[in-house]
């Protein structure tokens, strides 16, 4: 009996092992049936980084199956093309007042602002819904609510636009359109948008992780493009339209075809930047995601966070050292103004250096006088970008060309 039972006891644990090993294994095949998405960790050189210069046409380097461009950013340019439009209308305050809802249709795509039909009828395509995109809702929501307050006090002050400007009086300083303050507002938006809109959407939207985890095994349907490969795009779209970067005016060697964010960092140069390493950082996470290369694409985000986030810092200080220098009001105003607008763009960085509440208290050193600009001193410019270039690391008298 003591037997019978013992092989009963081995039966049992037999079967039991049996059964085991064969759950396991249909577990196992089920697992390596399931649809496994390639993660960018086997790389596959078919773009080689040595082909990469300088001169490489990003539009022509990167193709799809038909033989054609895979590069798409037909919706940052759209918006790019927007805010010129913004430009354009500010700049007729010399022979007409303007209308703030005007600029806020403008901001959001409604009631058919602009002259261009073709981004009008682009209603998915607005400024106000890139703009501090990254943050969270009621933070966005507060940083798009101070554009639309610029808007009002511009065309406050548009009213004066026959009035001579001077402290406490609203109007025409030079050539420029000032509040009672000194404050160009014009140049608040501009800016300001570069940093809002532009240097968010690239740094902290589009090289976010979000959408660096995008699918990057197929092209989007009726594209020829993988998700993955067109979010790096869309980035690149928001520092240039062209196929080069920085790209020179071919009828006239003076002059350069950027716009905006794509300007500065292009003026800012050595030893603080590079405009040229920032294309090739570009070309090079374009291709390290054809290559499924994770580590160098991982490499160039970090290199274009940091860089253009550095860019935007030294041009701020440039624009508070060429206060210092101006000799008339209307010259120190507008370029401090422009400064103002930079300043503010920092708290879009990724991981800011200059966040949002040291922004906030740098604007508040320059801007918070009863009389503005009016009643600024140099020791007051001087402490404002002192904490700026040191908190990037380049010398506080730096000044760029621009």
């Amino acid at each position: 009996m003591h037997n019978t039972f013992a092989l009963q006891i081995e039966k049992q644990m037999k079967n039991a092992l049996i059964l085991s090993f064969g759950l396991s294994a249909v577990l196992f095949t089920s697992c390596t049936k399931d649809p496994v998405e390639p993660a960018l960790n086997t790389p596959e050189v078919k773009v080689p980084y040595t082909s990469l210069s300088a001169t490489t046409n990003y539009f022509e380097t990167f193709k799809g199956a038909d033989g054609k461009t895979s590069v798409d950013f037909s919706g940052q340019t759209t918006r790019i093309n927007m805010l010129k439009e913004i430009d354009a209308y500010m700049r007729k305050w010399s022979t007409q007042a303007l209308d703030a809802a005007v600029l806020n249709n403008m901001f959001e795509n409604k009631n058919s602002p602009f002259a261009d039909a073709a981004l009008n009828s682009a209603t998915d395509k607005t400024i106000v819904s890139k703009t501090a995109g990254s943050f969270a809702t009621a933070d966005a929501e507060a940083e798009r609510q101070r554009f639309r307050g610029y808007f009002t006090s511009l065309a406050k002050a548009s009213n004066s636009r026959t009035t001579e400007a001077k402290e406490g009086t609203a109007g025409k300083l030079g050539t420029y359109l000032v509040d009672e303050k000194g404050f160009e507002y014009g140049q608040f938006i501009q800016k300001g948008l570069m940093g809002a809109m532009m240097l968010d959407q690239i740094s902290n939207v589009y090289l976010g992780t979000e959408k660096q985890n995008a699918d990057n095994s197929k092209t989007v349907d009726g594209k020829n493009y993988t998700q993955l490969e067109h979010h790096w795009d869309e980035a690149y779209g928001y520092l240039t339209q062209n196929e080069t970067y920085p790209k020179k005016d071919p009828n006239d060697a003076t002059k350069w075809l950027e716009s905006y964010l794509g300007t500065y960092v292009r003026q800012v140069g050595s030893p603080n930047g590079d405009p040229a390493q920032v294309y090739m950082a570009f070309l090079k996470g374009r291709a390290a995601i054809v290559n499924n290369d994770a580590a160098t694409r991982t490499e160039q985000i970090a290199y274009l966070r940091t860089s253009l986030e550095k860019a935007v810092a030294v041009i701020a200080v440039s624009y508070l050292n060429k206060t210092k220098t101006a000799t008339t009001d209307a010259a120190k105003f507008h370029s401090l103004s422009e400064g103002v607008g930079f300043i503010y763009a920092l708290r879009f960085g990724y991981n800011a250096k200059i966040n949002k509440a040291k922004s906030d208290q740098l604007l508040n050193t320059l801007m918070s006088k009863p009389n503005g600009f009016w009643g600024l001193s140099n020791t007051e410019l001087d402490n404002v970008r002192n904490e700026i270039a040191t908190a990037f690391g380049f010398d506080a008298n730096t000044v760029v060309n621009h």
